[in-house]
């Protein structure tokens, strides 16, 4: 080994450990999460974290229900954008090693059942339930209670679970209806509004999403 060898090892050190000090203080400021940072801090149910799981500063977790088991992140998951259940019930539950994008938004009135190394997109929307009642004076009634008191605790929303399976990656912008199953594997194209389930190593695409094509073995 020469001199140069020893020179530029000599080198490379420090710079390596100041590029990692960069990388840590970036993630530390994009976990600044204020809003999940006040809640906790007035005593509100917000959701359980496992080891590694990382909320951005654009998360955001809405727990009405009241009740910080019922939304879980798992170990070394990332979320970027928000879970919310609602007061009449709800639960979310993703695994290891997932992430959720900028502007996603996941809703819950059942449960909502995301497995391990789930890659789900930007602005993407995942609900359970219909969000609101079909009869108008109904809707009326929920939002004035939204506006003056918060969630109504006891509503009919016509809430069925949703599961996605592991290794699913979702894409931008795409809807899954409450009631479907992702299998595992599948991927949902940008777009795509899915309201039938998602055979396992598929993937689906339009609106109503149709399956498109399997996966070949290799690409599994």
């Amino acid at each position: 080994m020469g001199a140069s060898d020893l020179t530029s090892q000599g080198r490379g050190r420090p710079a390596n450990k100041l590029a990692a000090f960069k990388r840590g203080c970036a993630h530390a400021i994009d976990g600044l999460n204020l809003h999940f940072f006040v809640q906790r801090l007035i005593g509100r149910a917000t959701c359980r974290l496992e080891q590694g799981a990382f909320l951005s500063h654009t998360a955001r977790i809405r727990n009405a229900l009241g009740d910080s088991s019922q939304i879980v992140v798992g170990a070394n998951s990332h979320v970027r954008g928000e879970l919310m259940i609602f007061a009449h019930g709800g639960r979310i539950s993703i695994g290891e090693w997932c992430y959720v994008g900028v502007g996603t938004r996941i809703w819950s009135g059942a449960s909502i059942d995301i497995g391990n190394r789930v890659l789900i997109s930007h602005s993407v929307n995942i609900f359970d339930n219909l969000t609101h009642p079909i009869r108008a004076s109904d809707r009326h009634a929920q939002a004035r209670q939204i506006f003056t008191k918060g969630h109504p605790s006891d509503i009919f929303l016509d809430d069925k679970p949703v599961k996605i399976g592991d290794d699913a990656w979702i894409g931008a912008c795409a809807i899954i209806m409450r009631g479907v199953t992702v299998g595992q594997g599948g991927i949902v194209a940008a777009g795509a509004v899915v309201t039938k389930d998602v055979p396992a190593y598929s993937i689906v695409a339009g609106n109503p999403a149709v399956v498109v094509r399997e996966l070949s073995p290799d690409e599994r």
